[in-house]
């Protein structure tokens, strides 16, 4: 088959793209590093806002000066920090290339965006928010991009899809939940999320409380790698597509194959789950003969079903696909069990800083329990099912005399001048990452850490916050 041939070759030559290389040598000219310590994958070399303008976020507002709307409306590459915590309430669009957004500045219980938050640009990257929306359209989304990496970031409640992200490419997805989908006004979908981009990474991701669509593979989506993540109680569909063509495909050129490792993952039905998916692993779909898409399935835990576990290939539904014998060789992350990324996920995903809030906190505790409190056995109709937004608290910022992104006492702390705003941008200990960005990594900007040794590229956010 003409498919089979092409997919065959293109897993020849469908290595790992970009990975971290080590140091030249020189430490004053790293190599470059990632977006920030922990960030892994395909979307993770994305420089996003490096050696840009700081925007802080000081209001609310749905748009206007001070808004989170405004700071995406800039041009050129820049760094969005919060000087306030609370709900937005409107959509947020991001519009133009090379934006940092850290939603671990917010002071107080952090940011939530009471809308959509759509991606329409390329070199991005999304930390630490939430998007919990109120109406349809994907919570979060974007097409047609690149470089993107999303990390720990909760997003819920749209009657569309909740999350999709889908024919961009050089794309991460890692950290986040993705959960408890509504359902339109004729009581469809409470879907997940579409996924598939040209070489991609998805790993330590817990979708939960979604009738369908967890995810669903879009078609012709390339090169995607999806492991270490946390599927629960999923309605009458955990994951299905991965067709190779997409029609109306508007890529330059089309993507005319599919080929997905879902490797590690763990499984957990839930008590909304239908009886005949809580085995599946995914369900494969196509269109024609010349329309499989390659899937390779191992090492993933179903729970209650210790024959699955111990033959994933049992736990993939029908016919219409071509099994891959081994992975195509992606770019490595830290890889764990499955059952060690289970414990993981539930420890670290989602908005975790400043603070979860009490519709992630309750969400988890429902995932380690196996228990649902919500809708109908956890499987939601609207956002009144759940009680809607909690209600998040602000604190004062800490001053920022210079407006550089980076406080005062952070900088005297680490020999900066806490009066001049141009030492966010330049790189004391010639590592790779501003100052500015030591401060949002939660590293000392004074010691030089070789970041593209895979060993050190690890999140120290969560440990150092606050401190």
């Amino acid at each position: 088959m003409k498919f089979k041939t092409t997919l065959i070759a293109l897993l020849t030559l469908g290595g790992p793209m970009g990975l971290l290389s080590n140091a030249t040598g020189d430490e004053a000219k790293p190599a470059s590093v990632a977006a920030f310590p922990g960030a892994e994958g395909y979307g993770s070399m994305t420089p996003g806002g490096r050696g840009g303008q700081v925007i802080a976020v000081t209001n609310l507002d749905a748009k206007g000066p001070g808004s989170l709307q405004a700071a995406c409306d800039a041009k050129g590459a820049r760094i969005v920090v919060f000087n306030v915590s609370g709900t937005i309430d409107g959509d947020v669009k991001i519009k133009n290339d090379f934006i940092t957004i850290a939603g671990q500045t917010a002071p107080g219980d952090g940011i939530t965006i009471k809308g959509n938050l759509a991606i329409d640009a390329n070199d991005v990257v999304i930390r630490y928010v939430r998007v919990r929306t109120d109406h349809e359209g994907d919570a979060l989304g974007g097409r047609y991009r690149k470089n993107i990496i999303v990390d720990h970031v909760s997003a819920s409640w749209s009657s569309d899809e909740v999350f999709s992200l889908y024919h961009n490419e050089n794309v991460t997805i890692q950290w986040c939940m993705i959960t408890e989908a509504c359902a339109k006004a004729d009581g469809s979908h409470r879907f997940g999320g579409i996924w598939g981009n040209h070489y991609s990474t998805y790993h330590h991701n817990l979708l939960a409380h979604n009738d369908s669509r967890n995810p669903r593979w879009a078609s012709g989506c390339g090169f995607n790698d999806y492991r270490n993540n946390v599927l629960y109680n999923w309605g009458y569909q955990s994951s299905y597509g991965g067709e190779a063509h997409q029609k109306g495909d508007r890529r330059t050129p089309p993507i005319e194959f599919s080929a997905i490792n879902m490797i590690a993952n763990y499984y957990k039905p839930g008590p909304a789950t239908r009886t005949d998916v809580k085995d599946c692993i995914a369900s494969p779909s196509s269109r024609g003969d010349d329309d499989f898409g390659g899937w390779h399935v191992a090492e993933n835990y179903v729970d209650g079903f210790p024959e699955v576990t111990t033959d994933n290939w049992l736990g993939v539904k029908g016919k219409t696909f071509h099994s891959l014998p081994a992975a195509w060789e992606a770019m490595p992350i830290h890889q764990q069990s499955a059952k060690d990324a289970y414990l993981s996920v539930l420890e670290h995903a989602g908005c975790s800083l400043p603070k979860r809030d009490s519709i992630d906190a309750r969400i988890t505790e429902e995932v380690r329990n196996g228990t649902a409190t919500h809708g109908n056995n956890g499987i939601i109709t609207t956002q009144d099912d759940v009680g809607g937004w909690p209600e998040l608290q602000s604190a004062e910022a800490p001053l920022d005399s210079d407006g550089d992104g980076m406080p005062d006492d952070w900088e005297k702390k680490f020999g900066l001048n806490a009066n001049a705003a141009d030492d966010n941008s330049s790189d004391k200990d010639g590592d790779g990452y501003t100052n500015v960005e030591e401060y949002l990594n939660g590293t000392d900007p004074t010691e030089f850490i070789d970041y593209t040794k895979r060993e050190n590229n690890i999140n120290s956010l969560e440990s150092s916050h606050g401190k």
